[in-house]
């Protein structure tokens, strides 16, 4: 059978059509619910990259994910609601600075960068990370912290049930 196929590719080449594709072979499905954040801060600025499935995150935002303009609003006013950031007891508001998506081994990604900016450098962060924890009740958010300068690093986790702020002091 595969001769067979290998020498049919090779005429539909030779004959300049290309060859047949094989089906897409669906992404397994997960049964880990978890995001990840990477936030910097230094000076005024918080940056992060979060990534998430994307299965999930359309999921929680009952609508597909991509980088259209409406998709895009709702993502900025999701992130908004559902990952606090207060910097020096200021509630800061986020803004997506760009979006994507990757993969993890076969599993779809959907990746957002995100800046806050206060109004002074920071000292005191305070991180509520409850991405997803309305759609998903085993639902797992870590976030590494990188203070700058001096390479400063935490790691926070959240899960559903603790909605209290985690607040760090530089």
């Amino acid at each position: 059978m595969t001769r067979r196929v290998t020498l049919v590719a090779g005429a539909l080449l030779m004959l300049g059509a290309a060859p047949p594709r094989p089906a897409p072979v669906p992404a397994a499905r997960h049964n880990t619910h978890i995001a990840h954040t990477r936030m910097v801060v230094e000076g005024t600025m918080v940056v992060a990259r979060i990534r998430m499935f994307r299965d999930d995150l359309a999921k929680a935002l009952k609508r597909p994910v991509s980088d259209d303009a409406a998709s895009q609003a709702a993502l900025r006013t999701y992130i908004n609601g559902a990952f606090g950031v207060t910097a020096d007891g200021v509630k800061l508001t986020a803004e997506l600075a760009d979006s994507g998506g990757d993969s993890e081994g076969d599993q779809p990604i959907w990746w957002v960068l995100v800046q806050w900016k206060a109004a002074r450098p920071v000292k005191v962060i305070g991180l509520k990370d409850h991405l997803l924890f309305e759609t998903f009740n085993d639902q797992q958010n870590v976030v590494v912290l990188n203070k700058q300068p001096g390479d400063e690093r935490r790691s926070l986790y959240f899960q559903p049930g603790d909605r209290t702020e985690q607040v760090i002091k530089f």
